[in-house]
């Protein structure tokens, strides 16, 4: 894997705003493109606690800093930060991705595609027309709830262990997509549906040996997406191997995301085949007992 560029005064700087932010693998993943692509650029996790946030921005913007992501907790904090929201991140309510264009900030919302994305490369499975169930209703649920409804799901059901969240989420897709069911549930109170693809995009999973919901009690009839990357193997996904469903981890989403944002940074087609290698060999070297989500961006 190529190195990337020795740092100097050209050396333009991008990075993942977050709190915590140290178990991220979008340095590895960012630092690999630019080595690839012989890009004097580097990428850097900044530790920001959510008061931190606004004056982060400004010193980020201030100081050149040419892009960065944003991760838990700060995807709809941002927002009134930006002189522009573009339309599908508008749509979401979140961004995860920034481009400062000589100090004016231009935010975009890359989860849903590379959830997407992640869904055709990874299982070869298209939502058109198929029932969805969606367990969570945090920033990460919410690109993954528009992205579904926007490919063309017939049903989706988002449920999550607080229902008022669940129903918060389903009342802002209807507002936008009227062709669907949309409904909330309680994680708690689920029982059958036979869905066609579930998606788990809460944390249950990361790294605390439990699995969100029984997928055999459920139905599942298709593929199991768990949006969580550490472990690579979730109890979840455990399940679905046992059951002969078609599954994946959240490092295909963490993946595409990433590509996206590469491309919207700095105009390049993203080298994939090398940040999917970086972010492999850094998953693979976290510590025991370090976590992370493929939510990260």
């Amino acid at each position: 894997m190529s190195a990337p560029p020795a740092l100097d005064g050209a050396t333009a700087v991008y990075g993942i705003l977050g709190h915590p932010v140290r178990q991220s693998l979008s340095p590895a993943m960012h630092n690999a493109a630019f080595g690839s692509l012989s890009i004097n650029a580097a990428y850097l996790p900044f530790p920001t606690p959510p008061e931190k946030l606004e004056a982060a921005v400004s010193g980020l913007s201030a100081a050149d800093v040419k892009g960065f992501n944003l991760t838990t907790p700060h995807k709809t904090a941002i927002l009134p930060m930006l002189a522009e929201i573009l339309p599908a991140a508008r749509a979401i309510g979140a961004v995860n991705t920034v481009r400062n264009d000589g100090g004016r900030l231009s935010g975009a919302n890359t989860d849903g595609e590379g959830f997407l994305r992640s869904l055709a490369e990874d299982l070869s499975f298209d939502p058109a027309g198929k029932e969805a169930l969606l367990l969570g209703a945090g920033g990460a649920a919410r690109a993954i709830a528009f992205a579904l409804l926007g490919a063309g799901v017939s049903r989706l059901v988002i449920a999550n262990r607080t229902p008022a969240r669940a129903e918060s989420l389903a009342a802002d897709c209807r507002g936008q997509h009227s062709g669907p069911a949309i409904e909330a549930a309680s994680i708690d109170d689920l029982a059958g549906g036979a869905p066609h693809l579930l998606v788990n995009a809460t944390t249950v999973g990361m790294g605390d040996g439990n699995s969100p919901v029984e997928l055999e009690a459920l139905g599942v009839r298709e593929a199991v997406a768990d949006i969580v990357y550490h472990p690579l193997e979730t109890p979840l996904l455990t399940q679905a191997r046992a059951l002969g469903l078609t599954h994946t981890n959240g490092i295909g989403m963490l993946l595409y995301q990433g590509a996206a944002a590469f491309t919207f940074w700095t105009g390049r087609e993203a080298p994939v085949k090398v940040m999917r290698a970086a972010l492999l060999e850094a998953a693979g070297s976290k510590a025991a007992g370090e976590v992370g989500m493929g939510t990260e961006k």
